[in-house]
C-alpha cells in the first residue's frame, strides 16, 4: 500500500514539475520574441530614418535619426550601436567610409537579428 501512494505522490510531483517547466520555457519564448520584434523595429527605423535623412537633410530628420539610434543602443547589440554611431561620424567624410559604415551597419543588424 505504501508503494501506491508513493506512485501517486511521484506522479502528482511530477506533473508540477512539468507545469512549471512549460510554463517558465513559455515565458522565455515569450520575451525572447518580444525582444526579436523590438530589434527588428527599432532597426527598421533607423534604416527609415537614414532614408529619410539622405533625401531630405534637416534638423528634424537628423533628430528622427537620433531617436532610431537610441532605440537600437537600448534594444539592439553594442555592433549596432557602434556602426549606427560610425554613419554620423562619416557624415562629412568620403563617401566610400559612409558606405562602409552602411555595410558594416547592415551586416550587424543581420548578426543580431539570427542570433
Amino acid at each position: 500500500m505504501e508503494w501506491v501512494f508513493g506512485l501517486i505522490g511521484g506522479l502528482g510531483i511530477g506533473s508540477v514539475l512539468t507545469a512549471a517547466a512549460t510554463h517558465f520555457m513559455t515565458r522565455r519564448a515569450v520575451a525572447s520574441d518580444r525582444l526579436y520584434q523590438e530589434k527588428r523595429e527599432a532597426y527598421l527605423g533607423l534604416l527609415g530614418a537614414i532614408h529619410d535623412a539622405a533625401i531630405k537633410p534637416s534638423e528634424e530628420n537628423s533628430k528622427a535619426y537620433g531617436l532610431w539610434q537610441t532605440r537600437c543602443d537600448l534594444f539592439g547589440s553594442s555592433a549596432v550601436s557602434e556602426w549606427a554611431q560610425k554613419i554620423v561620424d562619416t557624415n562629412e567624410g568620403p563617401r566610400e567610409n559612409r558606405a562602409e559604415a552602411f555595410r558594416r551597419l547592415i551586416t550587424a543588424m543581420r548578426a543580431d537579428l539570427s542570433g
